[in-house]
């Protein structure tokens, strides 16, 4: 319970920390500009939070050239895996370039993040509205275009067994319209830091983070394209069973 405490002090203090002093610098910057920093600052924000939980954090690459060689405005989309809340904080913290989310429409209420995840052009996702969900998915392709990576969780949610659960296909929307650049991610070890079973965060745990292949959109042929979430999914549970051999 006392890393639990840590950590929301943490991610608190840090919130009220870039609001009074950031905020209104990054309001001043053009769209582009102000877009970055926030991503900038959130990453930061972030690496705190995962050093706050005592994380053990490794970051393996599958092609580490490949990913090296991506060109953001060829439009990249990250698929991941979802296994706790930390997720979000340990994926910023461990990619080198400025990456935003889709995430549930819920968290658009939540103090402090929504304002920054709005001002670093990340989108909210209201899953049981079908019409508002495909004009967030159209906004989330046009953010893309413009050069700025977006994470998905095609799960839709967290995994309560720690398995990887099956990928939706209409979350594969944003890359089939894209038509850019899938990066894939693995995580391992986050259930047993924190899972949606308990609030409960464990410290001293190892987490491996794995940057898979990147995708290219344009070479996949169409049968593949038609069972993307699926190949995808397939993907990042091989490098999963992996790590667990």
């Amino acid at each position: 319970m006392l890393t639990l405490i840590k950590v929301s002090l943490t991610a608190l203090f840090s919130f009220i920390y870039i609001t009074l002093f950031k905020a209104r610098g990054v309001k001043k910057m053009s769209d582009e500009k102000a877009a970055l920093e926030a991503r900038r600052l959130l990453r930061g924000l972030s690496e705190k939070i995962v050093k706050s939980a005592s994380i053990n954090l490794e970051v393996r690459y599958l092609d580490e050239k490949a990913y090296r060689k991506i060109k953001l405005e060829d439009g990249v989309v990250i698929v991941s895996n979802h296994e706790s809340n930390l997720d979000i904080p340990i994926i910023v913290s461990a990619l080198d370039i400025p990456v935003g989310f889709v995430a549930k429409k819920e968290m658009e209420n939540w103090m402090f993040y929504s304002m920054w995840m709005k001002m670093s052009k990340c989108i909210f996702l209201d899953r049981s509205n079908p019409r508002e969900g495909i004009k967030s998915i159209r906004k989330a392709v046009d953010i893309v275009k413009q050069g700025y990576p977006t994470v998905i969780f095609p799960e839709g949610e967290r995994s309560g067994t720690g398995e990887v659960g099956s990928f939706k296909k209409g979350s594969f929307k944003l890359a089939t319209e894209t038509k850019g650049i899938i990066l894939p991610l693995t995580i391992e070890g986050t259930f047993f830091v924190q899972n949606r079973n308990s609030i409960k965060i464990n410290p001293n745990k190892k987490v491996t983070l794995t940057v898979g292949k990147p995708i290219d959109m344009k070479k996949m042929n169409i049968d593949r394209d038609k069972s993307l979430n699926e190949y995808v999914r397939e993907v990042i549970v091989a490098e999963k069973g992996c790590k667990n051999n």
